[in-house]
C-alpha cells in the first residue's frame, strides 16, 4: 500500500510479496534440529497452527489465510480418528521404524519424496 523497506529492500506499493513458509520451518534460530520431522515439539507449545504465529504456517496468515481452515482441520480429525479407532497399523514384514523415509519433495506444498506403506488390520 506504501513504499517501505525490509531487510535494507525497498518494497514498492503493489509489489506481490510472497512469504516462504518452508524456510521459516526450518530456521535453525527458530527451531532445534530443524531439518527433522519431530512432531512431539508442538505437543507442550503455545504455537498455534491458525496464523497467529508466524514460526508455523500451515495455511497461511492474516487476511490472505486459508478461509476453509476450521472445515479442513475438522475433516481431517474426523477422517484420522475413523481410522485410528477402525484398524491397527502395522509396517510391512521386514521394514522397522528407523527405515521410513521422512524427506519432502521441493516446491510451494509439501509432499513425501517417497510414500509411506502400512498394513491395515481389522481392530477386534
Amino acid at each position: 500500500m506504501e513504499k517501505t523497506i525490509l531487510e535494507g529492500y525497498e518494497i514498492r506499493p503493489g509489489t506481490i510479496v510472497y512469504v516462504n513458509a518452508w524456510a521459516i520451518a526450518r530456521d535453525p534460530e527458530i527451531w532445534e534440529k530443524p531439518k527433522e520431522f519431530i512432531p512431539e515439539r508442538f505437543l507442550n507449545s503455545n504455537i498455534d497452527y491458525k496464523g497467529r504465529d508466524f514460526e508455523l504456517l500451515p495455511f497461511g496468515a492474516g487476511r490472505r489465510g486459508c478461509p476453509g481452515i476450521a472445515l479442513g482441520v475438522a475433516s481431517m480429525e474426523l477422517a484420522l480418528s475413523n481410522l485410528l479407532y477402525a484398524f491397527d497399523w502395522e509396517l510391512p514384514y521386514g521394514v522397522k521404524k528407523e527405515d521410513i523415509d521422512t524427506h519432502a519433495r521441493p516446491g510451494i506444498t509439501m509432499h513425501k519424496k517417497n510414500e509411506l506403506c502400512l498394513i491395515p488390520k481389522n481392530y477386534l
